[in-house]
């Protein structure tokens, strides 16, 4: 298989998973639509890698210079488009993270688990508690 059509064949394997994504992302979760780049540069460097390993090449010919070279290539923007679209998921979910990281400060600095968690405990239980702790001190 000559480079051009396998670029191509790349091309139309990586434009079908896309469109997959897209229609799973409208229909299942919008957050993965996100993701969507990350998914085909993975499937073209899964092709590349196939057609590297599998397909045997002519005697001295440049084609599995040229796959090594594409697998590169496809490596080097998935795992930008992946930390792009980490970076995007970090920013848009920011005030979840701080609202946690407040919870665990608080939860911290606090010796009362009923308020952290705001769990109802049963009037005996507390009291024993409460003893136990006034014998402690």
């Amino acid at each position: 298989m000559s480079f051009k059509i396998a670029v191509f064949v790349c091309l139309i394997l990586m434009g079908l998973v896309a469109c997959i994504t897209y229609y799973l992302g409208k229909k299942v979760s919008n957050s993965l639509m996100k993701y969507i780049p990350v998914f085909s540069f993975a499937i073209g460097v899964l092709f590349f890698y196939i057609k590297l390993n599998f397909i045997s090449y002519k005697p001295n010919s440049f084609d599995g210079i040229y796959d090594m070279i594409a697998i590169i290539i496809l490596i080097i923007v998935c795992s930008i488009a992946f930390l792009e679209a980490v970076i995007i998921d970090i920013v848009e979910n920011r005030k979840l993270f701080k609202r946690s990281n407040m919870a665990v400060r608080k939860a911290i600095k606090l010796i009362d688990v009923k308020k952290v968690f705001k769990i109802k405990m049963p009037g005996g239980i507390v009291k024993k508690i409460r003893g136990y702790i006034g014998m402690i001190r």
